[in-house]
């Protein structure tokens, strides 16, 4: 499907998973600054806590990462697509 200016679906789709891969990246690094003590290290109420908390943040940095560069895969095939 082709929009108006030439943007098509697939750009489209490469712009959201774009901005999905760096808001999930902004979000990360909000709760681990907001997590930082006066020494500089992060603080957790158990140690149970921050395997979790470490994991699940891990998992997500590497999500955010496969959507940035999905998304600029995305954008990139169709840019050289548009132009045959």
């Amino acid at each position: 499907m082709i929009l108006a200016f030439g943007i098509t679906s697939v750009t489209i789709y490469g712009a959201v998973l774009i901005i999905v891969g760096v808001g999930l990246r902004f979000f990360v690094g909000q709760r681990r600054f907001s997590r930082r003590g006066i020494g500089g290290t992060q603080q957790y109420s158990s140690y149970w806590s921050a395997v979790i908390t470490s994991t699940m943040e891990g998992l997500l940095m590497i999500i955010s990462a496969l959507a940035i560069v999905s998304g600029i895969f995305l954008t990139i095939i169709e840019l050289f697509n548009s132009r045959q």
